[in-house]
């Protein structure tokens, strides 16, 4: 898939919100016309007739399919026969750092791979808790959408996501890539920037913005990422490992190490020796 590393940065930062979820029968009214709701929409046909409109594209699901309707984009639907929708839907908004995804993405509406008795586990799963009185409840219910919205986002073919702003994705590209091929270097913020011809300031606007953490941290996480891999898979030193990322400091490293993984450097070491795959270690 084009832009990889990018595309699999907005996906690990993804937040969402779950507003509404049910199951029920529509009605023979079940209608509206060319509204733009600001918030995203799943809906899971069990049974019926309706007619979807997404933007300027046309739909008569079945049962059995998932829907993804995006916040933001003009939208359609009613019933059309006596036969009304039954149907598993939820109302929910669906972040990348601070933007919203689908001003960054664009994905198929409808995902025909999907397992329908996989999805409906789900989705009743979701309205169970909705429905809870627990105060655990809400958590439960937002953890199980982001499971749905996972599985959703799994079942499509790569060419089904597309990337919006090319300028600025192309730009991040070849940044994130230079990031990917020189962090055992010291990277700095002034080079970025001249990489993306852009003043430093706007730079790290851009680069929160798109990404959701700014560039520096962005960095240290790759390099901490270097490191376990190193961690793992050499006998090199802790000391050795620091400074071929870069770090001068060993308590910083250290720090950020742990910040990362939940371990310092060396017990990350010997958690991972006491792998069956990592025996050789």
């Amino acid at each position: 898939m084009e832009n990889h590393t990018l595309l699999t940065s907005y996906i690990s930062n993804l937040k969402l919100d779950l507003i509404m979820a049910d199951y029920n029968l529509c009605s023979t009214e079940w209608k509206d016309l060319n509204y733009t709701p600001d918030y995203s929409k799943l809906y899971f046909i069990c049974e019926g007739e309706g007619w979807l409109k997404i933007g300027d594209r046309e739909y008569y699901p079945q049962p059995g399919e998932l829907f993804l309707m995006p916040e933001g984009v003009q939208q359609s639907y009613s019933c059309i026969s006596s036969k009304p929708f039954l149907k598993y839907w939820c109302h929910f908004s669906v972040r990348s750092g601070d933007i919203n995804l689908f001003k960054i993405l664009e994905l198929s509406h409808t995902c025909s791979a999907v397992d329908p008795e996989v999805v409906k586990e789900m989705f009743s799963s979701i309205v169970l808790h909705v429905k809870s009185g627990e105060i655990y409840a809400q958590l439960l219910a937002k953890s199980k959408l982001m499971e749905l919205f996972s599985y959703y986002l799994s079942k499509l073919d790569p060419t089904e996501i597309t990337l919006k702003n090319l300028s600025s994705v192309e730009k991040l590209t070849k940044i994130l890539n230079h990031i990917e091929t020189n962090i055992e270097q010291n990277i700095t913020i002034h080079e970025l920037a001249e990489i993306a011809h852009m003043h430093p300031n706007y730079f790290i606007r851009l680069f929160k913005k798109q990404l959701g953490v700014p560039p520096i941290q962005y960095i240290t996480r790759k390099k901490i990422d270097k490191a376990k891999e190193l961690l793992t898979s050499t006998t090199s030193t802790i000391s050795e490992i620091a400074v071929q990322l870069g770090f001068s400091d060993m308590f910083y490293f250290s720090k950020q190490f742990k910040k990362n993984a939940g371990l310092a450097p060396t017990d990350f070491r010997k958690q991972m020796q006491l792998l069956p795959d990592n025996k050789g270690v």
